[in-house]
């Protein structure tokens, strides 16, 4: 079923003139981050990142892709960075004094419906054209996915970083977020040290503060992992879509196997996977080559390697060790 267009209201605008707090849908403000150049090349490209970030995991990409006069539009997830000023969880891991006004909000403003309803209204209200490209990195990259399948007439091209495999989502039911809030705040120390530890293969050279690598409480976080519900995420789903994709892993990614992303490439009908020397963190650990990619994928044409059919079902059980050592050796 499609999805009709949203639009939202009441902007606030905050101190970045090119920064505005927006509520793109009913109760929902969220931090957006819209930048035109004086050249506009008539391209926008939206930017989608993951749970627990920020649009500035994006920032070597957003600066680049202005410089060659595209439009970039970012934005915070509801409940993320900027958005922590408007909601009584962003005032801290149990915090007291909220304004007495504020709206509460609960784990069902947390779910993947949630975030798939706030993806397609901020893509409506900022589109101006149907030159438009989506870049999504880890749980954004499910996002992009879906705006690509609702708005596919819009949508030229996408990027997907650690991403992982074509696979429905389903909530996070055995992990360290099963725990009780209180008890996750009480380990929050514990817990950002050893998810810099595995986010990161090389840190990178811009120095990030804790809560700009986990920009949310963990009880948010934790709403998110037991929401993510996405049961048409299948394969049949993403082998619909009808544009060139961009596949980017790190080959030490500790949250993605890079047999998930051979997964992917192999459903999609128009991809072209590259591995890379770096974790889960590509955006920034890998910028360089992240950007390079891009622009070269922007300017090319990506040959469709099979045949699009709804009813195609992967079997990952097909990939091999091999295969996948093949695919980290021909890429960068």
């Amino acid at each position: 079923m499609k999805i009709g267009p949203t639009r939202g209201r009441d902007d606030e605008i905050i101190a970045n003139p090119f920064a505005t707090v927006v509520e793109i849908r009913k109760r929902r403000k969220v931090f957006v981050y819209e930048k035109s150049p004086e050249l506009w090349n008539g391209c926008t490209v939206f930017f989608y990142h993951g749970a627990g970030g920020l649009h500035t995991h994006f920032q070597h990409q957003l600066s680049h892709l202005q410089a060659l006069n595209y439009r970039t539009v970012a934005f915070d997830m509801f409940g993320h960075g900027h958005h922590h000023a408007h909601t009584q969880e962003g005032r801290g891991d149990g915090a007291e004094g909220a304004p007495a006004t504020q709206p509460q909000h609960t784990r069902f403003d947390y779910t993947f419906e949630q975030f798939c309803y706030d993806a397609l209204a901020l893509f409506d209200r900022y589109t101006v054209s149907h030159d438009n490209i989506l870049v999504g990195h880890s749980y954004g990259t499910s996002l992009c996915t879906l705006v690509c399948h609702e708005r596919s007439t819009k949508i030229r091209k996408m990027v997907l970083m650690s991403g992982g495999g074509p696979y429905a989502l389903l909530p996070d039911s055995v992990s360290l977020f099963c725990l009780p809030s209180r008890l996750l705040t009480c380990l929050k120390p514990l817990i950002l040290t050893v998810f810099k530890r595995v986010t990161w293969y090389k840190r990178p050279k811009t120095k990030l503060h804790d809560a700009e690598l986990l920009s949310v409480n963990l009880r948010v976080l934790k709403y998110i992992m037991k929401g993510q519900v996405w049961a048409d995420g299948d394969e049949a789903y993403h082998s619909s879509i009808n544009c060139p994709v961009l596949l980017l892993v790190g080959k030490h990614d500790k949250f993605i196997q890079v047999s998930d992303e051979i997964a992917m490439n192999l459903i999609l009908p128009q991809s072209v996977l590259h591995i890379l020397e770096g974790g889960h963190m590509v955006p920034l650990e890998c910028h360089s080559d992240v950007n390079r990619l891009i622009t070269s994928f922007i300017n090319s044409d990506i040959p469709t390697h099979i045949e699009n059919n709804r009813d195609t079902v992967f079997d990952k059980s097909k990939v091999s060790e091999e295969e996948v050592e093949v695919y980290v050796n021909k890429s960068v």
